[in-house]
């Protein structure tokens, strides 16, 4: 079953969906940008603390043990519910290829278990491995992206094929 099988309404559900996932992500990295400056060592501040103060004056303290366990919480879950939403809207496109498709819907999840591992890591291990969590929350945005730009590509074609 593809999106032009489906009533327009679930195209409409899903073209408006996937904009407002997609305003939401950006939020979210602009959050993390001026949080951290997207620099490795901003990452580390974030999760470890730092003992210089961050540009705006403020001191960075390490997270706790409770407030880690609450961050990967609440973003393992919310974060699965987004790619399960968007990763069953790709699968309904007609293309790419099944097998691009598959590796497309299953890669933010890979991606976001590196990720979190990463910041466990990074804190309490090495902060080295904040480009390890750079790295893969990058290519978990990246992916997510061209998960929404085939989405609504299908969807607007599906919608003139329906006219």
């Amino acid at each position: 079953m593809t999106w032009r099988e489906l009533p327009r309404e679930l195209r409409t559900l899903a073209r408006w969906l996937t904009v407002v996932q997609m305003v939401g992500y950006a939020v979210a990295l602009v959050q993390v940008r001026f949080t951290t400056h997207l620099t490795p060592g901003g990452v580390a501040a974030r999760y470890r603390g730092s003992d210089v103060a961050a540009a705006d004056g403020a001191m960075q303290f390490g997270k706790s043990f409770a407030e880690m366990l609450t961050t990967t919480h609440t973003h393992l879950l919310s974060m699965s519910a987004i790619f399960a939403l968007s990763g069953a809207c790709l699968a309904l496109c007609g293309a790419p290829a099944s097998p691009v498709r598959r590796f497309l819907i299953a890669e933010p999840f890979g991606a976001l278990l590196v990720s979190f591992s990463a910041m466990w890591l990074m804190r309490y291990a090495d902060p080295r491995f904040a480009w390890l969590l750079m790295a893969s929350s990058t290519v978990m945005a990246i992916t997510f992206y061209l998960q929404s730009f085939i989405i609504l590509r299908d969807l607007h074609r599906a919608e003139r094929s329906a006219s």
